[in-house]
Formats: C-alpha cells, structure tokens, sequence
C-alpha cells in the first residue's frame, strides 16, 4: 500500500511540473533573433494553415539537452500579444540592441502593422507609428543589421501588385523612422533569399528568386557552388564564414552543408562528421549561439512541421558536428536593468504558483495516505495477533 501511495505521489508531483513546462510547437516561416542570452522567436505556421503569434525564448545561459523536451529552456511570452504573422524577419536594434523589429509578413490580419517592436527589458509590445515615406507590405524578406542602428530591407515580394520590388529601405531604430536609398548597381528584385552583413558594412544577398527563377549562386566565385535555393538558413562565423543549410529548390527540399570564405569568396561543401540521416529543412531559421549554428523548426522533406532545435558544432573550419548537448559559454555578458529584473510575467508567476500549490497539496495528500495507510498496518497486526 505504501508503494501505491508513493506511486500516485511520483505521478502526480510529474504532472504538475509537466504541466509548467512550455514545449512550442513545430513551425515554419517563423522568425528569430539572439538578444545577449536570449533566442527569441516569434509566429510562422503551425499545423498548417493556421498562423500563431506565439512568442518565446530558449535561454541559452542554462545548458540543456535537445534529446530531453522538458529540459530545454523555453519561456513562453505569448501572454504580451505578440504578431500573428509568418514570412517575416527580425533584427535588433535600439540604443543598447535590446529591442527586437519584425518586419513585413503575411497576416489574416489586414490591419497588421509592417513593423512590429518589442522591448526585452520592459517585456512588452510598443505600438510605433513611422512619419513620412514607408515601404509597402512585403514579404520573403530578410533584414541585415547596419552601423548606428540603421536596419536595411531589400527587394521582396508584394502582394498587393503580386509583383516583386527592387528597393532598398533603411528603418532607422533609433528614430523609428524609414528612407528609400539610391542604391547604385542594385541587384535583380528578389525574395526567398538571405542577407548577410560583413565585417565591411557591406551586405551579401544570397540565393532567393527572381520573376524568371532561381539566383545563382556562383556570381564571382568559381567552383563549386550550391544548387540555387530559397528558404534556407545563412549565419556568420567571426572568422568570416557564411554558412548556409538547407532549403528549397524546385520539388526538393535540401539538407546540404555549404561555407562560403568571405576572405577569398570561395565556396566549399560542409563536412560533417556525423550526418542526420534524411534530415533535410526549409522555411527554418539557424542563429550562432557561442560556436553552435542552432537549426531552429522548419518544414522537413516529407511536409511535416519541426518542433526541434538541432546543434552543429562550427568550432572547426575542416569539420562539423551535430551535437544534443549544450553548455553556455560563462562568459556571456547580458544587459540587465531593474526593470528586467523585476518585471516579471504575471503568466509564468502563475505558473510557477500553481506548480508550487500542486506540488504541496500532493505532499499533503501523500501524507494523509501514508498516516492512513501506517494505522491500517497498525489495525490489521492487532486483529492477526
């Protein structure tokens, strides 16, 4: 009986902390933005059609494994009514790069706004309203963050003229204010693609579609080079490579490693030392975390939606590894202000709350039945006697 007791007890104390811990669901089209030791990610598609504005942030000053959902570190900010889009991209900005810009999107909201802010130290949504010239609804897009809090958007895909643009805005973070640039030698218009900013200040727009198709790969650069594609995922060593994985090109939905040498602009294939059988991903998002390329959800080659994150260790330039185990880098510096500190979510409050009161109130019934328990052995020896 005592095992019984102790049993319903384990179940019970399981259920209550399973019950806190948020797990996102897999998504595509999503966005995603590194904030000291924050990953936040925001909308895109789940169970498709139906579009979410979840918003969350894997805390990646705690180590985890990607094997084990409960012990990811997920927190769950949906309650600050986030936007409900998909397609869209972030970048940081603001005096201290602590504000997160969504830009562009599909919505089922027409009213949505093409730039949406969000405060990581107020934890809140602020409504902006930019004065003067603004872009058009766009999306297929990607921001490429500049010097002095300036964010640049090119190109994309409208769909209130089914046309794709070919121009170049400036969002200027600061003063939440926008331009149009006289980019000289502008490239082709273009969307699906990914832009880089290098050491330079210059941008690098890579792969995408254009009105007849694909983009080459191989502008400048001699062979090899990847296969054209769309909806892939490109991030930025700080020793100056580009690496890119995945994507969309025709009927096929890619899983190749590629790296680009920014020193010498020579593509080369990513070898990695233990490939994931059959892992191919498009429509995902992948952000450098100390030296882990995180491959965040995306749509797999079979049309399911990934609920996963999966690690590429890119320490090495020779090889690369997929790894389930992180350890933060303990020299990870945030920017911490009182109100951070103390503002914290009246939604996870409750959680944590009720977690703490289910927890007692199953140690009380584990008390009782083990009192009760101990006075029917008690009983029963007396009337054995």
């Amino acid at each position: 009986m005592l095992l019984l007791n102790f049993y319903i007890f384990t179940c019970l104390l399981s259920y209550t902390f399973t019950f806190a811990v948020f797990i996102p669901d897999g998504r595509e089209s999503h966005s995603s933005v590194l904030i000291d030791d924050k990953l936040y990610f925001s909308g895109g598609i789940i169970h498709l059609p139906n579009i979410t504005n979840e918003f969350f942030y894997l805390d990646v000053s705690k180590p985890f494994t990607t094997t084990d959902n409960v012990s990811i570190p997920w927190i769950d900010l949906t309650y600050t009514g986030g936007p409900q889009k998909y397609l869209v991209t972030a970048c940081i900005g603001g005096k201290n790069n602590d504000m997160i810009f969504i830009f562009g999107g599909s919505s089922l909201n027409v009213n949505q706004s093409f730039v949406n802010l969000f405060d990581t130290n107020k934890q809140r949504w602020i409504n902006i309203t930019s004065v003067g010239n603004v872009p058009p609804l766009r999306y297929y897009i990607s921001c490429a963050n500049l010097d002095n809090g300036l964010i640049a958007i090119f190109s994309g895909f409208d769909p209130s003229k089914s046309t794709i643009t070919n121009d170049l805005w400036i969002f200027n973070s600061l003063t939440l204010t926008w331009s149009l640039s006289n980019a000289t030698n502008a490239s082709l218009q273009m969307y699906g693609y990914r832009a880089v900013t290098l050491p330079d200040g210059n941008i690098l727009y890579i792969g995408g579609n254009n009105s007849t198709g694909y983009m080459p790969m191989n502008k400048s650069i001699s062979d090899p080079t990847p296969s054209v594609r769309n909806y892939f995922s490109a991030v930025l060593t700080s020793d100056g490579r580009i690496i890119i994985f995945g994507g969309y090109s025709s009927v096929t939905v890619l899983g190749d490693l590629w790296i680009l040498d920014t020193t010498i602009f020579q593509w080369s294939i990513g070898k990695i030392l233990n490939p994931i059988v059959n892992l191919t991903l498009n429509g995902h998002t992948a952000t450098l975390v100390d030296n882990y390329m995180f491959v965040a959800f995306g749509q797999f080659g079979n049309d399911t939606l990934s609920s996963k994150i999966f690690m590429l260790d890119v320490s090495r330039k020779d090889s690369y590894k997929w790894v389930t185990e992180f350890t933060p880098n303990t020299t990870i510096t945030t920017v911490t202000t009182s109100s951070s500190n103390t503002s914290f979510d009246s939604k996870n409050t409750s959680i944590i709350i009720g977690a703490i009161f289910g927890s007692i109130i199953s140690l009380i019934i584990f008390a009782i039945a083990s009192i009760l328990t101990l006075k029917f052995i008690d009983k029963h020896e007396i009337y054995s006697y």
